[in-house]
């Protein structure tokens, strides 16, 4: 008796590239650490609110007002305002980083780096990219995948949790390696 072979997944394709590309891939951040980002603005505030209570019972009553009081008073109130004014900006990336993603598919890569309101998609052809590069701007990491047209997708840990990880997974459907960018 034979047994006839059943076909894998990926049946036909005959290298690992052409494998990868043919396994669709949707990259989003997790909604789960956006709203953990929105929460700590939420806290931010509430801290800025606390810090500037605790300022302002240091400079009051003024009748005690001595100069290491009042400077210990602005000291407080400055960093309620510093610690207060993280809370919007927490906010909208939070808000920003729900809604970017990329999809890798068998044609290309489209990235999604926009708004839910303003949608900003670009769609690179796999055998259209000509470089994935990295480049280090303080603390972060920023990701450039570049077309042969001249436009390019950058992202970095502001845009995803993981960005070279979406570089790792785009290097790997291209064959391009990821390099250093000068």
């Amino acid at each position: 008796m034979s047994a006839t072979p059943v076909p894998l997944p990926g049946a036909g394709i005959d290298s690992q590239m052409a494998l990868a590309r043919a396994t669709p891939i949707v990259w989003r951040n997790s909604k789960l650490l956006c709203v953990a980002i929105m929460l700590l603005g939420m806290a931010a505030a509430f801290i800025g609110i606390c810090l500037l209570i605790v300022g302002l019972t240091v400079i009051f009553p003024v009748s005690h007002m001595t100069v290491s009081r009042a400077m210990n008073g602005l000291l407080w109130m400055l960093g309620a305002i510093w610690v207060g004014g993280q809370c919007p900006q927490l906010w909208a990336l939070g808000r920003a980083m729900m809604h970017y993603h990329v999809v890798l598919d068998e044609r290309g890569a489209t990235f999604n780096l926009g708004t839910k309101a303003k949608p900003s998609d670009l769609f690179l052809p796999w055998d259209q990219i000509a470089a994935i590069q990295y480049r280090r701007a303080g603390n972060n990491k920023r990701f450039y995948v570049e077309a042969k047209d001249g436009s390019k997708a950058i992202f970095s840990f502001y845009t995803f949790f993981r960005p070279k990880k979406v570089a790792q997974l785009i290097s790997d459907r291209t064959g391009l390696p990821i390099q250093k960018a000068e």
